[in-house]
């Protein structure tokens, strides 16, 4: 299997300097490039197309939400990942809006950093607990109202990462009849694909608890 191509954006150069010395040192990961604000992301990624990018939430001039737009606008398959040490007023739902794929705190472990971009790569979205917390103050949107119970069941384990088969197995429901759920569903949102679904039920702070 090809390594998951990776960019990391932070304006602390010490920082980049070790999180690339890690990256490197994975064999599952290949390293294209790294920048100090969102100008030079949005370049990098215009020009390698990487799978992933590890983008540092608070940076001079624009913020890493903005570097993720910047980021996805010029290359629409990369997925993004926040880091953050911030510890209020995260803009959670604002970076999910931008296409945000997760968003974790800088007291992660390493192994479990890397293990949250490879899940991002897979189609999920990662949130820290802390994170979801400041999702969960919302409202239930609209929508919700929308899906019938056993949708809502089908879409919380999507939002987990699970596949038709593991999501069967969940809910003792054959692969056949997930698949309908999951057409019904996206046709219920107005949506194209799972990622979508994942993403919005975290936005809304609907997701159980991180498995």
């Amino acid at each position: 299997m090809a390594a998951l191509t990776l960019m990391i954006v932070d304006d602390h150069e010490v920082v980049r300097r070790g999180l690339r010395a890690f990256f490197e040192s994975l064999p599952d990961f290949s390293m294209v490039g790294e920048a100090s604000d969102s100008l030079g992301a949005a370049a990098i990624a215009k020009s390698k197309k990487p799978d992933l990018a590890l983008v540092d939430l608070l940076m001079s001039g624009e913020n890493g939400v903005a570097a993720c737009q910047r980021i996805r606008a010029a290359c629409e398959k990369t997925r993004c990942l926040i880091l953050t040490s911030a510890s209020h007023r995260l803009p959670v739902s604002e970076a999910l809006a931008a296409g945000v794929c997760g968003f974790v705190f800088k007291d992660i472990a390493a192994s479990e950093l890397a293990d949250s971009l490879r899940r991002i790569a897979r189609g999920e979205v990662v949130l820290d607990p802390r994170a979801t917390e400041a999702l969960r103050n919302g409202r239930a949107p609209r929508e919700y109202e929308q899906l019938s119970q056993r949708e809502l069941d089908v879409v919380r384990c999507i939002a987990q990462g699970y596949n038709n088969r593991e999501i069967g197995e969940n809910l003792g429901i054959s692969e056949k009849t997930v698949k309908s759920h999951v057409g019904s569903i996206l046709s219920k949102l107005n949506m194209v694909d799972r990622t979508q679904v994942a993403v919005w039920v975290w936005r809304h702070g609907l997701a159980p608890n991180e498995k």
